[in-house]
């Protein structure tokens, strides 16, 4: 079964946004990606994916 995930995209290196957090919480998303400007990383509850690498990543 396919899941819907949760993807914000910045254009930027600042993401210190509460937004994303706050939807996982509410909607009890198991994982969200983020795509930015920062390199990859990944934390309990977000994949950071930076925008160079993008093209061949798979969610």
């Amino acid at each position: 079964m396919k899941s819907i995930r949760s993807l914000e995209v910045k254009a930027e290196t600042n993401v210190r946004a509460k937004s994303l957090r706050q939807f996982v919480a509410d909607n009890q998303s198991p994982k969200a990606f983020r795509i930015s400007m920062n390199d990859y990383k990944e934390e309990e509850w977000v994949t950071n994916v930076p925008l160079y690498a993008v093209d061949g990543f798979v969610f």
